[in-house]
């Protein structure tokens, strides 16, 4: 008894000082943390890769001769399945870049060109209409700009930041260096990860079994179980309803005769992967590229994609993405704030999933608590009662609660009967 006293003091008390060591050392320990990330970032990089990939993955080997027993077939499912996952997502990028990137410059040239002529005819427009306002007329007198020593103004700061950006080439091409070399690592590494995914899983599940205790382990499986299912639910489902909201944009965009609608209707479908306002995002573009062609059709392509975001929001999304991730409206708005301010557009895809694998173990924490204390639960096919004596109730609000009621009833009036005759 002692002796597990003294164990228990002394687990207590090695567990203080490091408490407090790591409060005296806080700064030292975020720096070795920061440079532990920092090493590690190609196989962290390499890892979510792996599990994007794994997504599309695991729905391919579905696919590819699920019935087949021919050990060719059977050997060559994975590394097959593999290599078209990772084409089909890097066919995807190039062919949205491809669409977009050439039309933006274009649109970006246009405005260049553009831009100077109109400010030049608002400023003749003011000036030969500034006698009506006396005042504006003394002003624009008194203003006097020259507009050719603006010009060599940014001429010259445009040639400053080339010499600067010149003279720092060598950093840059370090660093471009660093980041493709990183890239190659987590590309290698995210195969070998998918290559042998049941080997790492079964090799990290046997150490869990070893240090953890039945009841840590069972709970942490759940919870991976949760997180993973919240994320693969997720993703799978904005990517569906990001090609239909890009397809139907295209589809009405050529109907209306709206330029650009492929170049377009790519940007809104990528940039819909960003939940809620991600739509709005490829509005905002789409309509400042067909600005550069006719004002007015930017006018009835900003009207068509309000209205398709309305449907969307209303029909696709939440049948499409909400039922799959189970989360409330309210708190995917919430999770999407919340991502943006901490890692920007990364931050509001990964906090969407995050959220509603919170929101779900929170949901069924609860569900147990209350369950325990005997207060009245909603639960998916009834409403559960727990009584203090640990006796559920199913309360008529479904028809399967109804007839499994029913049932019982007759049951105990089959049993009845047969007690009278006795």
């Amino acid at each position: 008894m002692k002796d597990l006293a003294y164990r228990k003091f002394l687990r207590y008390g090695i567990t203080v000082a490091l408490l407090i060591l790591a409060v005296l050392h806080f700064e030292t320990i975020i720096g070795w943390g920061s440079t532990l990330i920092a090493v590690a970032n190609p196989l962290i990089v390499g890892c979510v890769i792996a599990y994007i990939l794994n997504i599309l993955m695991v729905r391919l080997e579905k696919i590819y001769f699920p019935n087949s027993k021919n050990k060719i077939v059977l050997k060559s499912r994975r590394g097959v399945c593999m290599v078209l996952s990772l084409t089909i997502l890097v066919l995807v990028v190039f062919f949205v870049l491809y669409l977009v990137i050439p039309q933006v410059v274009e649109c970006i040239v246009i405005i260049s060109k553009d831009v100077p002529v109109l400010l030049q005819k608002i400023w003749d427009f003011l000036v030969d209409n500034s006698d009506q306002i006396p005042a504006l007329q003394e002003q624009l007198v008194s203003m006097d700009i020259d507009w050719g020593g603006i010009i060599n103004k940014v001429t010259s700061g445009l040639m400053t930041g080339t010499k600067v950006l010149l003279s720092s080439s060598t950093s840059i091409v370090g660093y471009v260096f660093g980041a493709v070399t990183n890239a190659v690592i987590a590309l290698i590494f995210s195969m070998y990860v998918l290559a042998c995914k049941e080997e790492v899983a079964t090799r990290i599940n046997r150490v869990m079994k070893a240090f953890m205790k039945s009841e840590v382990y069972n709970k942490t499986i759940y919870v991976l179980d949760v997180v993973h299912k919240s994320f693969s639910n997720f993703f799978v489902g904005q990517a569906t309803e990001a090609v239909i909201l890009g397809t139907l944009c295209t589809i009405g965009m050529l109907i209306i005769r709206i330029p650009y609608a492929g170049p377009i209707g790519a940007l809104v479908g990528l940039t819909a992967l960003i939940p809620v306002f991600g739509g709005y995002i490829g509005a905002a573009l789409g309509a400042f590229m067909i600005l550069t062609v006719d004002p007015k059709l930017a006018l009835v392509f900003i009207i068509y994609l309000l209205i398709l975001q309305q449907l969307e929001g209303n029909l696709i999304y939440p049948r499409v993405v909400g039922s799959s991730i189970g989360l409330p409206g309210i708190w995917v708005l919430a999770a999407i704030m919340i991502g943006s301010g901490l890692g920007g557009v990364v931050g509001m895809l990964v906090g969407v999933p995050v959220s509603a694998a919170a929101y779900k173990l929170l949901r069924d924490a609860t569900t147990k608590k209350l369950q325990e204390k005997g207060i009245v639960v909603e639960a998916a096919d009834g409403v559960v009662v727990q009584t203090a004596g640990s006796e559920k109730h199913q309360i008529r609000n479904t028809k399967k609660a109804d007839d499994e009621l029913k049932a019982k009833a007759s049951e105990n009036a089959t049993k009845g009967n047969a007690n009278k005759k006795k």
